[in-house]
């Protein structure tokens, strides 16, 4: 097997993890809320259910953006370049939001031994490119599973 192969089916198993562990937390806040029979439009919930509530479409907001970011970055890297993106998504991070969920997966992937933004732009031209081309090869794959696996909110 060669190692393009191989590589080729890492990024296909993080990124099947990525987006199956965003989709998953939706999931399982929902699969509780049906177990406990909670009405979310009930306007007498208690506290604890309407937490829950928030919480069930915090989450469903998180992957929907999270499939919607995934299709638009790779055009956003190819007209502006990998610096410029990622220094508008790092702009964009915020805690619990699907910018800072990409943001992380990236850094993670490319194994960036420093915040991502400052070592993609100290990087020489052909590690920048090479990181261009490898980023968007795992985007391939985002995009794919975001595509397969985040459904529309009541399917």
């Amino acid at each position: 097997m060669s190692s393009v192969t191989d590589i080729e089916k890492q990024r296909a198993r993080k990124a099947y993890e990525y987006v199956s562990n965003i989709w998953n937390e939706y999931i399982n806040i929902k699969k509780e809320i049906e177990e406990k029979q909670i009405d979310c439009k009930d306007k007498k919930l208690s506290k604890g259910y309407k937490e829950l509530c928030k919480k069930k479409n915090d989450k469903y907001k998180i992957a929907d953006d999270y499939k919607s970011y995934v299709k638009k970055i790779p055009m956003m890297i190819l007209n502006n370049g990998l610096g410029a993106t990622f220094a508008f998504i790092y702009s964009k991070k915020k805690e619990g939001n699907a910018y800072k969920l990409i943001y992380n997966q990236i850094q993670e992937w490319l194994k960036a031994n420093k915040d991502l933004v400052e070592w993609i732009i100290n990087q020489e031209s052909q590690e920048y490119r090479a990181t261009t081309n490898e980023v968007l090869a795992l985007f391939n794959w985002l995009k794919r599973f975001a595509d397969g696996m985040i459904e529309k909110k009541d399917s």
